[in-house]
């Protein structure tokens, strides 16, 4: 009789055991699928903030030259002066 209350009490606390570490697994897989959506983000938003850069162009005022944006003044004539040209967006 006292074999099967210690298995019993055995039993219970195994059972706990077992809740506890599946809750913990689920809660660790939830965090870890959060953490890997947040890093597909910030790199869909590195990936656009490049192609816009790319994109994008300086004219010249004086000259009217095109040039990148990350160009700090016009290769052509050297002014420091920026009006920036967004790209026609096709129909």
């Amino acid at each position: 009789m006292s074999g099967e209350i210690a298995l019993q009490i055995i039993g219970v606390f195994f059972g706990i055991f077992a809740l506890i570490v599946a809750i913990v697994l689920y809660f660790t897989r939830g965090m870890a699928k959060d953490r890997n959506i947040s890093e597909i983000k910030k790199k869909q938003i590195d990936v656009i903030d490049k192609h816009f850069n790319d994109m994008v162009r300086v004219e010249c005022p004086y000259c009217h030259t095109l040039y990148p944006i990350d160009k700090s003044s016009c290769p052509t004539c050297g002014a420091d002066t920026k009006k920036i040209q967004f790209p026609k967006m096709p129909d």
